[in-house]
């Protein structure tokens, strides 16, 4: 990541509720849009609040709709493009019908949140990957050191639809996902809470070219343990910091 453009693109972006803190979307687009983010993968974490009943999750929906239509508007005024990711969790299962390139323009699968092994769940990954490898879309995934949400349960689907982009949010574990770099073409990772020696790891394998620049920001400044102060300043400062930390390391 030698190329400062590199970092004008955030693959890894959230808002909406997440734990005790609301994250304003226009509030985080203007955060990234003042440390020089041009084009951003965008999803929200509102999407993690687990519906108790059908008419909840028809809200829940409608209120990301909501969030999302708000981050839109803030990124047109500032002049920014965001690729709006549909937060898929089984317990809010509709047909991916509903991303039509308008509002939505990809996916986000978190394999912890949601009963994936549940035929709704089976039902909806094959679902969106149909949708993903039909419309171009991408498919960006959590992954962890746990085998709920190891890359290798996804395999068959890499494997699958070849045609479609799937991101390895975290790159965890590391030798996983080497080792599925090098059998599968579609696959890229990124760098959001990966660790800078995993990340270097993957570098000398020969995969640097497969690395995203990705912060899972705003979470950043909620792991950081910031406080609760969400203001412009703090979130864009928040930001920075991730960043020139990231580069110290790396260059």
């Amino acid at each position: 990541m030698e190329d400062p453009d590199a970092f004008a693109f955030d693959c890894h972006v959230h808002f909406g509720q997440y734990n005790h803190l609301y994250y304003q979307p226009s509030l985080v687009v203007k955060a990234l849009h003042q440390n020089g983010v041009q084009r951003a993968w965008v999803s929200s974490t509102t999407a993690c609040i687990a519906p108790t009943s059908f008419d909840e999750a028809q809200y829940l929906s409608g209120h990301i709709d909501e969030e999302m239509q708000e981050a839109i508007e803030e990124a047109n005024r500032l002049k920014m493009a965001l690729i709006t990711l549909y937060w898929a969790v089984p317990e809010r299962y509709c047909t991916p019908d509903k991303v039509d390139g308008e509002m939505y323009a990809g996916f986000k699968i978190h394999p912890k949140i949601g009963e994936w092994s549940s035929k709704n769940g089976s039902d909806l990954l094959h679902d969106i990957c149909v949708c993903a490898s039909q419309k171009k879309f991408p498919i960006l995934i959590h992954t962890g050191i746990d085998d709920v949400d190891s890359p290798a349960r996804f395999e068959k689907y890499f494997a699958e639809y070849p045609e479609v982009t799937f991101v390895l949010a975290h790159c965890r574990n590391t030798q996983e996902i080497i080792r599925l770099f090098g059998k599968y073409g579609n696959l890229l990772g990124d760098t959001a809470f990966c660790a800078i020696e995993d990340y270097k790891k993957i570098c000398l394998a020969g995969f640097k070219s497969r690395m995203l620049w990705g912060t899972d920001f705003p979470i950043t400044h909620w792991h950081n343990r910031i406080g609760d102060k969400i203001t412009l300043s703090v979130l864009s400062e928040n930001y920075k910091n991730t960043l020139l930390l990231f580069k110290s390391k790396i260059l």
